[in-house]
């Protein structure tokens, strides 16, 4: 563990920490997201350690970074005491919780004794704290010197539940952090809320899924997105990682492209469409099992290539059938998309978000607008209509005229000093 984290106590008990969402354990999940915040050791405290350990002998890639050291608590409750370690800040987390992992980044970062709280939860989240007489006790970040100060056979969430109420430490509030979601182009509501019962694990999951999807979509994203979900709540039951759907989708555009350049039109076509969801599962079933990887990060570069490889492969195909300014208009849109991507770049250092979700208009041009799904899309209607040729030349303006569009706004939009949307 990095010195700079606090020290990760985990309490865990069942059968709440074993309540599986999406195919893994509350208590596995917590560890995955302990291991992405970059801790490499965690104490867990249960009445029954034995038992917790025997549901995590099974090897887990996710999480096999973080070493994990058991001990027994009083079964009747955490004392101080026993979450004593001596360390300057003690991170402690309760397994039988679902949590937004921002919300344990910001526990992380704090310096001072917080409680974590939730002073009001979103509508559908009220279903899942029915049965906890509203009393939400999750985590919270400890000070050694705080700690020195209690009765140690005195119960640690009472203890910080009264200084919390007084007044003599800090609360982390969830409905008050920031929702906005860079990478998903989307506010989200970080939430968190206790193990459900099983009538309302339909109900939980909705959360782990939407933070999982992509905000912002193209008109071809609504249709594929319950697609996309139904494939990965059934993956999500399985051992195949999100790198082995990210492998397959790369091999299968790979097929699309000698598809095209062989002049196999509709079958790369057909093709083309089964990369479209696939592209989106990897990344859902990455996010919903917490199973990101650095080399996840690196899909976007061989998308990039592969896509370009495919309009490269029309070109040559439609080169070889006449379109003598077939290569002409490749250079068109490899420029524009070029152009494209320094436009984008430009407004998210202006105003720390995507040009994407700016405005109501840049949300339609993302609906509308050239990229690979939408351009498959055009190809399939002009191919529909017995004029693939022209379907490819619309293709490569289309990204021109994105291209003009978004570096229209980027002049537009004005620079915000504080990362942030001015509007």
């Amino acid at each position: 563990m990095e010195s700079s984290r606090p020290q990760l106590i985990i309490l865990a008990d069942a059968p709440a920490a074993f309540c599986n969402l999406f195919g893994i354990s509350l208590l596995e999940r917590l560890l995955r997201v302990a291991q992405r915040l970059g801790f490499r050791e965690a104490i867990i405290v249960s009445n029954s350690p034995e038992e917790m350990a025997t549901h995590l002998a099974k090897p887990s890639w996710a999480r096999a970074d973080v070493a994990l050291n058991f001990r027994p608590r009083n079964a009747a409750g955490v004392r101080v005491s026993e979450v004593a370690t001596g360390a300057s800040h003690i991170l402690i987390v309760s397994a039988g919780f679902y949590y937004d992992a921002r919300l344990l980044i910001t526990m992380a970062k704090q310096t001072m004794t917080t409680m974590l709280i939730d002073s009001a939860p979103p509508p559908e989240c009220l279903g899942l704290w029915k049965n906890q007489g509203g009393v939400f006790r999750a985590a919270a970040l400890l000070e050694g010197d705080w700690l020195s100060r209690q009765d140690h056979t005195a119960a640690l969430m009472d203890q910080l539940s009264s200084d919390a109420g007084t007044g003599r430490i800090e609360v982390c509030d969830a409905a008050r952090q920031p929702t906005y979601v860079m990478p998903l182009r989307k506010h989200v509501r970080p939430v968190f809320f206790p193990a459900p019962s099983p009538n309302l694990i339909s109900l939980a999951e909705r959360f782990p899924r939407q933070a999982a999807q992509n905000g912002t979509l193209d008109f071809p994203g609504w249709v594929d997105a319950p697609i996309e979900n139904w494939i990965v709540a059934r993956l999500c039951l399985t051992s195949i990682r999100p790198n082995q759907i990210t492998f397959v989708t790369a091999l299968i555009g790979l097929l699309v492209t000698a598809l095209f350049a062989t002049g196999y039109l509709w079958l790369g076509l057909a093709f083309g469409f089964a990369v479209e969801v696939l592209d989106g599962v990897d990344g859902k079933l990455a996010r919903t099992k917490v199973e990101t990887t650095a080399a996840g990060d690196w899909e976007h570069v061989v998308d990039y290539c592969i896509e370009l490889s495919w309009w490269t492969a029309l070109a040559y195909h439609f080169h070889a059938e006449n379109l003598r300014s077939a290569y002409w208009l490749l250079l068109l849109l490899v420029g524009s998309d070029l152009v494209d991507r320094l436009a984008k770049r430009a407004v998210k250092k202006k105003v720390g978000r995507n040009l994407d979700d700016v405005s109501n208009f840049d949300r339609f041009v993302r609906c509308i607008g050239s990229r690979r799904n939408i351009n498959i899309w055009i190809f399939a209607a002009a191919l529909a209509l017995g004029d693939a040729a022209n379907g490819f030349v619309l293709i490569c303006w289309w990204m021109a005229a994105t291209a003009a569009s978004h570096v229209i706004r980027a002049l537009q939009i004005p620079f915000s000093p504080n990362g942030r949307d001015p509007r």
